[in-house]
């Protein structure tokens, strides 16, 4: 009996190391992995920036382009004269309450017309022909109707946030399995039931994968009725810089919009792996 216990430890001593020198053989693969993915990355950056700030200036007319050096002296003179916090302020104040409103409106109508398979039916001509109209073509029209203040950007942003919430929450909504629902009922489930744990965890998936591109969408929203008027933001420096043909603000500009469309959907992209890990994350937009 001794014997037996004394081999099945030995056996087991085996099997845990097998499983250690595996589970670091993966650790170190991941790490390799993940380093090389960081050099190429790195790697291509740099060569960009030194194409950019050597090569471009002869393919393209000098005075039309600027190169990084000039480019980041720029970005740290406005950050001293303190005007580029200003106008990223309020280009994401006008991007996160559009992103609200659209989210939560696109939210409501899908679930409300998704109830029934005639009403979305009915709606959806109608969504698509909206949603087909260019939107840069609308700014003029909202700053017409509503001036020059922060309400035609939210309504810009809040527009082009609103149809990828909806069609991807309706998507979502309407792939649950009518069959699925008929046994639910069957099993006594409520309508109430049937609301909270079936139809809407169907739908978080596309949900919450549709926060992260409908938040760039609202900063792109916000931005396009700046450039065609306004006093402040990020898309008013660009048009500002722009007509006093001041290359080196507006390649400026657009680096730092680049950088916080950047930023907010690395964190967005984070949010949604943590919300849902299961999810790919592919949506409508």
């Amino acid at each position: 009996m001794t014997l037996d216990l004394e081999t099945w430890a030995r056996e087991g001593g085996r099997a845990q190391a097998v499983r250690d020198r595996v589970a670091h053989d993966e650790r170190g693969r991941r790490h390799r992995e993940r380093t090389a993915l960081w050099l190429g990355t790195v790697g291509l950056g740099v060569a960009i920036l030194v194409f950019w700030q050597f090569g471009l200036g002869h393919l393209v007319n000098p005075r039309y382009v600027s190169d990084p050096v000039t480019i980041a002296a720029r970005i740290v003179e406005l950050a001293a004269e303190g005007t580029i916090f200003t106008h990223v302020s309020v280009t994401l104040a006008e991007a996160g309450l559009g992103f609200v409103i659209g989210a939560a409106v696109g939210f409501l109508s899908a679930f409300a017309l998704s109830q029934t398979r005639s009403g979305y039916e009915v709606f959806e001509p109608f969504l698509i022909g909206f949603y087909s109209i260019p939107k840069i073509a609308l700014a003029p029209l909202f700053i017409l109707w509503f001036g020059l203040g922060t309400l035609p950007k939210v309504i810009m942003a809040a527009l082009l946030v609103y149809f990828i919430v909806f069609v991807n929450t309706a998507t979502g909504i309407r792939e649950v399995q009518p069959g699925l629902l008929r046994v639910c009922r069957v099993f006594g489930a409520s309508r109430r039931d049937l609301l909270l744990k079936v139809t809407l965890p169907a739908a978080a998936p596309a949900l919450v994968a549709s926060v992260r591109i409908t938040f760039t969408r609202a900063i792109e929203g916000a931005l396009l009725s700046e450039f065609v008027a306004s006093t402040q933001g990020l898309g008013y420096l660009v048009s500002r810089a722009s007509r006093a043909f001041d290359i080196a603000t507006v390649f400026a500009g657009i680096v730092i919009i680049a950088a916080v469309v950047m930023t907010a959907n690395t964190l967005l992209r984070l949010l949604q792996n943590r919300l849902t890990p299961w999810h790919s994350g592919r949506v409508h937009g």
